[in-house]
């Protein structure tokens, strides 16, 4: 626990009484068996029972552990949703709430931090309308409890300022400061503490840390001067060694002072403890050295990496360590009354004499650089380059120069060594991101204009897993050595194109130009010439197991002016999904994919990204409906499909910024945003007395975010409409290859009522399997299968298993894209029990769509 949360504690300790009532009040109205406050270390998750409803008053001051998630989501909301309460660890007097779950909700001041949360117990894991109110209300109150109690006391805002200046003098003096209060058991310290326990990586310190570093023995003596302290002289002084955590011996000095309060019929009762920790370690050390100071001298000096001289001012050798025999090959013997002349020579890369030859003049240089680069002597005859440095002393009235050497040959091979460790793959040999984005500065650094183009290139293999789960991750090894030698065969032996390649992460690579192109016709060409020299080159097929292996791959290149490069642009610009009409094949078999994006298309999607911030609040987007009709052809539900009207770009497709919503995070916000659309709709539906269903695109962004299911269903109970009108569309990758947290929170919302459909079923990778485990109510056959269903026998098959399966399944299916009446007959004759598409109807305005359905049911 943190000194500055002791200001939490401080504040709330005069409210008590006042906060349990009104925990205890709310209790009953939100019908909970259990309401607590409690204070929460951030970094730990351990937690302080502050205050508590009346039933539970024992368990004041003692202690709950948060799970991680739990505090990762404490800033962001300010209520969750019911969590397992077994995910918490709670004392004993509350482990028979284990099998009921825990709203948490935080209490934050009015600069947004968190200082305390509300734990409401409930029975279920679906809060009632009226029991969500509660909660909120409750959580505000508290707030404006502890907002009330701070006004009245103004002193407690000096508080942050008092304790930056304890942290301050406390490290100034090398001096731990701590505290115990008794009340809630918490431990406060400066984080000097962390230093003297050998916490190096640790963000605060508890009393447990403290107790694992002292001796049974000593510990038990602490607690006996504790309790003669209290009826005595309250505060005492004591001599203790430890064994940090870095496992260091060290001898500190405590100081304790005691609080304590006389208490009516009960005598004297401990409050609070505080005092100083001192580290005396290095004081005693070198108490018990002095006898050998000498000796102790000598142990440094020969642990130190460079050779260390001591010479009078004839040039004769003191001293040497014994560093000088790994250098030099001496021993400190065979030079110490020798002249430095021994190993003078001449300064490096020159015919100047060695500056050993003449002390005065090497120690003023040396005051001006530091370091002179030497050829020093070694006993074997050879000259080794060296770093020598000269400075001036006087020794008990004596003037000395002291000299250190070190030999740079090595160090510059580790040097070399290891910048070739840190900007190097370490399986291809080629240059990694690490270089890519130092390389990209030097040429932002060197480009001469901003208007001018410049050319680069991800070339990656498609379904890199794939090949690692059919021939084993070895062979792919294999495969990305061979195809980085052709890279560095094709572009650096041969030359022909002055291209730099880089290792991007697996299966993929980036390649870059070194020319500058003065417009985007030039860059896209050269942009093309290099991907088809790649195709003769370099994404030929490879000999593995004895036959010839085609590897698949995808080009993508981009033109952009030198303002751009940083490989977050970069890395954004090349994950954007290539336009099918961008898209050129560079052989017959469509093995190698290849599509470009020019510096136009850059500034367009900077464009559209910066405008998405303003989309909502400039009421730029709006919806269009398009209708599924049944198979007598009755109007059955609607798809509400989302379009942006931009003030100068005019109508910007989906297609074009779905993506970079998704790729910016806003994506949440603007599927929100449709939902509340659909959820108006459906409220004026309702209050017509018409009866219809509205489907809504969801992805697996938006599941993702740790809020988006409570305001999703939020905004449905705020427009009281039934959960069974909203059906939610989400894509087949997001279902079946979606992390667990998101399949939890899809079986949540089917819990609540919604009902689920997978979208263009029948691309991705479903299976009997997957689609039994999820909640799902139906499929919709993707447009793909449905456009070749007249000519394809195999397509028709296709579809009528679909039909088949989702039918044993008890699931409905819904052909996509209609665009013929022989697409209509033949999906009907498939069993498609629902029909959508332009030969139906084409999208439609809300007002539109609102007459013909009122025309529909009358």
């Amino acid at each position: 626990m943190d000194l500055r949360s002791e200001r939490m504690l401080s504040t709330m300790r005069t409210t008590q009484n006042s906060i349990s009532a009104l925990l205890t009040e709310s209790r009953s109205k939100i019908d909970s068996p259990c309401i607590l406050l409690v204070s929460v270390n951030p970094n730990s998750g351990r937690a302080t029972v502050i205050a508590s409803d009346s039933e539970h008053s024992e368990i004041e001051s003692h202690h709950i552990v948060f799970p991680p998630h739990t505090l990762l989501m404490l800033p962001l909301t300010p209520m969750s949703a019911p969590l397992p309460v077994r995910e918490f660890t709670l004392p004993q007097s509350l482990e028979h709430f284990r099998e009921q779950y825990v709203v948490v909700a935080s209490v934050k001041d009015m600069q947004n931090n968190v200082l305390g949360v509300v734990l409401t117990f409930v029975r279920n894991s679906n809060l009632m309308g009226h029991q969500h109110t509660y909660v909120d209300i409750l959580r505000q109150k508290v707030e404006l409890n502890y907002l009330y109690e701070l006004a009245r006391h103004p002193y407690s805002d000096k508080l942050s300022e008092q304790l930056s200046l304890l942290e301050e003098v406390s490290a100034i003096s090398k001096v731990g400061a701590w505290q115990i209060d008794r009340f809630t058991g918490a431990f406060s310290s400066t984080q000097v503490m962390k230093s003297l326990l050998g916490l190096l990586h640790s963000k605060s310190v508890n009393l447990q840390d403290v107790l694992e570093v002292i001796s049974f023995e000593d510990k038990d003596n602490l607690k006996q001067r504790i309790l003669k302290a209290i009826k005595k002289q309250r505060h005492f002084a004591k001599h203790l060694t430890i064994t940090d955590k870095q496992g260091r011996t060290k001898n500190i000095k405590l100081t304790v002072f005691l609080q304590v309060e006389h208490q009516a019929n009960l005598g004297l009762k401990l409050t609070r403890l505080y005092g100083v920790v001192q580290d005396e370690t290095e004081t005693q050390r070198l108490s018990d050295s002095q006898h050998n100071y000498t000796d102790y001298l000598a142990s440094i000096l020969n642990g130190v990496d460079s050779v260390v001289l001591s010479i009078d001012k004839n040039g004769t050798i003191l001293s040497a360590n014994e560093q000088v025999v790994s250098v030099l090959g001496f021993q400190p013997e065979e030079l110490i009354g020798q002249d430095i002349k021994l190993l003078a020579t001449k300064v490096q890369n020159s015919d100047v004499p060695s500056y050993l030859l003449n002390l005065d003049e090497g120690v003023a240089r040396c005051s001006e650089v530091e370091t002179i680069n030497e050829c020093i002597r070694h006993k074997n005859g050879k000259r080794i380059a060296c770093d020598v440095s000269l400075k001036a002393s006087k020794v008990h009235n004596q003037d000395l120069v002291i000299i250190s050497i070190r030999s740079v040959s090595n160090l510059h091979f580790e040097v070399d060594h290891f910048k070739q460790l840190a900007l190097t793959d370490a399986l291809t040999g080629l240059s990694n991101l690490y270089h890519f984005e130092q390389y990209l500065l030097d040429k932002a650094a060197l480009a001469s204009s901003e208007k001018t183009l410049s050319v680069f290139l991800r070339v990656s293999i498609v379904n890199v897993k794939e090949y690692e789960d059919a021939f084993g991750e070895p062979t792919v090894d294999y495969i990305l050595r061979i195809l980085a030698s052709r890279f560095v065969r094709t572009f650096e032996v041969n030359r022909q194109l002055d291209v730099r390649v880089f290792k991007y992460d697996r299966g993929n690579f980036i390649l870059h130009l070194n020319d500058f192109f003065k417009d985007d016709h030039s860059a896209k060409n050269a942009a093309q010439q290099c991907a088809h020299y790649l195709r003769d080159n370099v994404l030929v097929p490879i000999t593995l197991h004895n036959s010839s292996l085609v590897i698949e791959t995808k080009t993508v290149s981009c033109a952009i002016p030198p303002k751009h490069f940083s490989y977050k642009k970069i890395k954004e610009l090349m994950s954007r999904k290539a336009i099918n009409d961008d898209i050129v094949y560079l052989n017959d078999e469509k093995e190698h994919v290849y599509s470009h994006i020019n510096g136009s298309d850059i500034d367009r999607y900077n464009y559209i990204k910066h405008s998405l911030n303003r989309a909502i609040g400039n009421n730029e987007l709006f919806v269009e409906l398009q209708p599924q009709y049944c198979n007598r052809g009755n109007l059955v539900s609607s798809e509400v499909l989302l379009r942006w009207n931009h003030p100068h770009l005019g109508v910007v497709t989906p297609a074009e910024f779905i993506p970079i919503a998704e790729q910016n995070d806003f994506i949440a916000d603007i599927g929100l945003w449709v939902c509340n659309e659909a959820c108006k709709l459906l409220s004026e539906c309702r209050a017509k007395s018409i009866d219809t269903k509205l489907s809504i695109n969801i992805s697996a962004k938006h599941l993702a975010r740790a809020d988006f299911v409570s305001k999703f269903v939020a905004i449905v109970n705020r427009w009281r409409v039934a959960h069974a009108c909203l059906k939610l569309e989400l894509t087949e990758g997001a279902l079946i290859k979606g992390v667990n947290i998101i399949q939890r929170r899809v079986k949540d919302l089917a819990q609540q009522g919604f009902s689920l459909s997978i979208d263009d079923f029948g691309i991705g990778d479903s299976n009997l399997n997957s689609l039994q485990a999820l909640p799902i109510n139906e499929l919709k056959v993707d447009k793909v299968f449905i456009e070749a269903i007249e000519d394809s026998k195999e397509k028709n098959v296709f579809v009528t298993n679909i039909c088949n399966m989702a039918r044993a399944l008890k699931l409905d299916t819904v052909a996509e894209g209609i665009e013929t009446t022989g697409q209509l007959n033949e999906a009907k004759a498939c069993g498609c029990s629902a029909f959508q598409g332009y030969y139906l109807d084409k999208p439609m305005s809300v007002t539109d769509w609102r007459d013909k359905i009122v025309h529909a049911q009358n």
